[in-house]
């Protein structure tokens, strides 16, 4: 067999020990993901100080209320345009560069923040920011679950969620303790390091492996995984699984292609998928909540607590419960997670907006107005365990390769339409039926989104990714059942080359 495409076995018989387990090759492989990540949660947060101090007479900015809902969901929109040139810088640039790239407008946004003497400057440094969150959006998932062993992958993948809620958290720390140009300067160097720590990785060995770069294929997935038995038959699936890129084929339109790929179980049925999980995401109030926390607990706590208090107390929450999803991705089954979390959030949202309504009519005692916040603190750690976490795993894992990067691209549009869309009516949905209106809105959608998932979600957990692919092709085995034990069957090379 030819060594170009990697499929003997006879340099795997040289073992070297490497100084670092791979698991910590692994972790200094997504750190720099995970810190651009805690810079996106400090972004999505940001508005919730930002605003709170321009509001103030002495203000050097002064905003309408129009300005405000702009700045806060302006970030939807920019990530529209990130997402769009995704797909092409994941397929042509490759996951490492993409990453490298994605730093740059964001650092920028940030910059332009800390300079900011009016409006316009305030509205153009959130677009640079949320065209490099659009980018990034696509891109974490995709990179961190091909970085990752399959017995970690859920884990790491599980800190995009912690990331998110640990920029949320040090943004409202920052701005509480600090003016708003120090606190954007402060949330920007997240992004100075993260790129950093993205030029110490390896390129993803997918990548390689698609391009036909099977040496540096080869060379990548050892530093990452190591030379075991089970990590070199994994290589040589890999690399294997790309041989057919050699194989010359009739040129057809690029009309008659993507038609193809649409109507291909394996793209569309994942592709689903992640449009209702995103939708799921920010109609849970996802990044609601972040952008517009003083408002909101102002109404839910009635002047009962200080509401940079309960700003914070909903950041704490937050990250423990982030900080626990970490653990509980990874040794519970996905489905398991999120229907947990969609059950959490639809009963607390819905009882928060039952006592806000008892206690506007007066059925609820001076002595007991902040009893609400229960509730709400049980919407934030619901949404935290299994909403926030579960779509980002499962964007990592559920797309075949051929089609990681479209894929990703399409349902990051749908990510980015809602963001706006929910970020932007959000001021108006508060004025018009309030707090309990809004919670009773999001808590129905929720549910609605969870019963269509219960039926279309297979579980995803423990599984390499080309036996998620094969799951969505429909291959079979000899009994007539959807595979679902690759180490027997995937990694059989005779098997591989016959399939």
């Amino acid at each position: 067999m030819s060594e170009k495409y990697g499929v003997t076995m006879t340099d795997s018989a040289v073992f070297t020990k490497q100084r670092v387990s791979p698991f910590l090759r692994q972790l200094l492989a997504v750190s720099g993901i995970v810190l651009y990540m805690i810079g996106t949660g400090a972004n999505i947060a940001y508005p919730g100080v930002l605003l709170q101090q321009l509001r103030q007479p002495d203000s050097a900015v002064h905003l309408t209320p129009e300005h405000e809902s702009w700045i806060a969901s302006i970030l939807g929109l920019a990530l529209i345009s990130g997402i769009i040139v995704a797909p092409f810088c994941l397929q042509k640039l490759g996951r490492r560069l993409t990453n490298q790239l994605s730093t740059l407008p964001a650092l920028a946004g940030w910059a332009l923040l800390v300079a900011a003497k009016g409006p316009t400057a305030l509205l153009m440094s959130r677009s640079l920011q949320g065209f490099g969150m659009g980018i990034q959006a696509a891109a974490a998932p995709v990179s961190i679950a091909e970085y990752s062993a399959p017995k970690h992958r859920g884990a790491f993948l599980a800190t995009i969620a912690f990331s998110f809620a640990t920029g949320m958290l040090v943004a409202h720390i920052f701005g509480t303790i600090l003016y708003w140009r120090s606190a954007a300067l402060a949330c920007g160097s997240f992004y100075a390091i993260s790129l950093v720590l993205i030029s110490l990785s390896p390129e993803t060995p997918p990548f390689l492996a698609t391009k036909g770069r099977f040496s540096e294929c080869r060379k990548s997935f050892r530093w990452l995984r190591g030379q075991d038995d089970d990590a070199e038959k994994e290589l040589e699936v890999l690399m294997n699984s790309q041989k057919h890129k050699d194989i010359q084929t009739p040129k057809i339109s690029k009309f008659k292609t993507y038609s193809e790929i649409i109507m291909k179980p394996e793209f569309y049925k994942p592709t689903v998928i992640m449009m209702f999980m995103f939708v799921l995401f920010q109609i849970s109030g996802m990044t609601v909540v972040p952008s517009y926390t003083v408002p909101m607990m102002a109404e839910v706590t009635d002047g009962t607590i200080e509401s940079y208090t309960s700003m914070l107390m909903v950041d704490v929450v937050r990250f423990a419960t982030a900080v626990l999803a970490c653990i509980v991705v990874n040794k519970l089954n996905r489905r398991t997670v999120l229907f947990l979390g969609i059950y959490i959030s639809v009963a607390s949202l819905l009882l928060t907006s039952l006592l806000l309504y008892l206690r506007d009519f007066g059925y609820i005692a001076d002595e007991y107005k902040w009893t609400p916040v229960v509730p709400t603190l049980f919407y934030i750690f619901g949404k935290t365990l299994g909403i926030l976490p579960i779509p980002w795993a499962i964007a990592g894992e559920i797309f075949p390769l051929a089609y990681r990067s479209l894929g990703s691209g399409i349902s990051g549009m749908f990510l980015s339409i809602m963001f706006f869309v929910v970020v932007k009516t959000a001021p108006t949905s508060f004025r018009q039926i309030g707090v309990k209106g809004t919670f009773c809105v999001y808590g129905v959608s929720i549910a609605i989104c969870g019963i269509f998932l219960f039926y279309l979600l297979p579980e995803t957990k423990g599984k390499t990714l080309y036996e998620i692919e094969s799951y969505f092709k429909g291959v079979k085995d000899k009994t007539g059942k959807v595979e679902v034990s690759e180490k027997d069957r995937i990694l059989d090379l005779e098997k591989v080359e016959e399939g």
